[in-house]
């Protein structure tokens, strides 16, 4: 898909095509995409929506699951599973999408309804809240879980590694972080943009008066395409810099912020219901198969990308000319780090970044990555 140079990896051009990219626009990340789903809210707003189910949690009993489990202790006994997505179907759900179109699922007795959230609240809320068994989240928003009190763990990582980069247009030939001198950065103002530009200019070398930044909104591909920027943080490499490639026909240079000086994280995780784990067999058991499934469909698909593609263009709603290039290189991230197995959780990392986002004011608590993931429901040790 691309080779690293100087630190960022350019991408392959490709020739212009339109790409129905939507926003989907996460708490810790932003982006200027626009589409049939209701535009996702800030992390400020994200936030009061998870004080506000924090209330609800307190006051609900939680006596009555979703009909998942069907409340039997059969270990073999079928599962009808409500996920909750992240966003509309797209290349970061690949493993999920392969493992029921390839029976993977069902071959484990579960039935996987998977559901499109109407903001970026609504996957953690709603699992805390036990309106939907799974929840499809970011390794930030489990942190501002934990500051919320939502009953919920991350049981899975789904992809390993940050999407979010710093993409910076090809005309300005930038291959190393140090060449950021005196260029222009497009954020869309939230304070996670602020704290990841803050790290990267100190990573570079460089003082704020080198770099300046200009909040341009949710408008963060266009602001770079008519130059008003030079570069943008908050699109995926997977995503935003493939569409600026496809639209320009030229290669930007893309840094993931793990590049930047933010230690490196999980950008996706599957989340369940903390407190149900505990107290129902039934649900902790069909967690496990589709945990297991999660992995077995992740695996087969890193295996047989053109097979991959051909499934998401059957779920997803992008261009086919998008997806021919992004389903292949997503899931040559779906590899697990070197010593590491696909699914695992590495506590180390995530404390690691847990402590970044309480050092940048993102957070208030304090971090603690051991009771909010756990490796307990993978088919293998960790």
């Amino acid at each position: 898909m691309g080779t690293e140079e100087g630190g960022g990896m350019i991408l392959s051009a490709a020739p212009a095509a339109a790409i129905d990219c939507r926003q989907r626009a996460q708490p810790f990340r932003m982006t200027g995409r626009t589409g049939a789903v209701n535009v996702k809210t800030p992390r400020l707003y994200a936030a009061a929506l998870l004080a506000l189910v924090t209330a609800l949690v307190a006051a609900c009993t939680s006596t009555t699951p979703p009909a998942s489990a069907g409340g039997s202790s059969s270990a073999a006994a079928p599962a009808t599973l409500k996920v909750e997505l992240d966003w509309v179907p797209n290349p970061d759900h690949v493993g999920l999408y392969y493992a029921q179109n390839k029976g993977i699922f069902s071959g484990n007795k579960l039935t996987v309804n998977f559901l499109t959230p109407s903001n970026a609240a609504d996957p953690i809320k709603l699992v805390g809240l036990n309106k939907v068994d799974l929840g499809i989240s970011y390794e930030s928003e489990v942190y501002y879980g934990q500051q919320e009190n939502l009953p919920v763990t991350a049981v899975a990582t789904i992809v390993p590694v940050p999407l979010n980069s710093l993409i910076v247009a090809a005309r300005d030939h930038v291959t190393s972080l140090s060449q950021m001198a005196g260029k222009k950065v497009g954020i869309s103002g939230i304070p996670s943009d602020d704290a990841i530009y803050t790290t990267m200019v100190k990573t570079a070398g460089l003082k704020p008066s080198q770099v300046s930044n200009v909040s341009v909104g949710f408008n963060l591909v266009n602001s770079l395409l008519s130059g008003k920027v030079d570069a943008i943080i908050g699109g995926y490499r997977n995503v935003e810099a493939i569409q600026i490639a496809q639209e320009t026909g030229r290669r930007p240079t893309v840094f993931p912020v793990s590049a930047l000086g933010v230690p490196s994280y999980a950008e996706l995780v599957l989340v369940a219901n903390r407190n149900r784990l505990a107290s129902d067999k039934a649900y902790a058991d069909a967690v496990r198969r589709f945990v297991k499934s999660l992995v077995a469909g992740t695996n087969a698909a890193r295996k047989d990308p053109s097979g991959a593609t051909q499934i998401m263009e059957q779920v997803s709603q992008y261009k086919v000319a998008f997806l021919e290039r992004s389903v292949p290189y997503t899931v040559t991230l779906l590899a697990p780090p070197p010593g590491q197995k696909t699914g695992c959780i590495n506590e180390a990392n995530w404390q690691s970044f847990g402590d970044w986002m309480k050092q940048n004011k993102l957070i208030k608590v304090t971090p603690n990555a051991s009771l909010i993931s756990t490796d307990k429901y993978l088919p293998y040790s960790c």
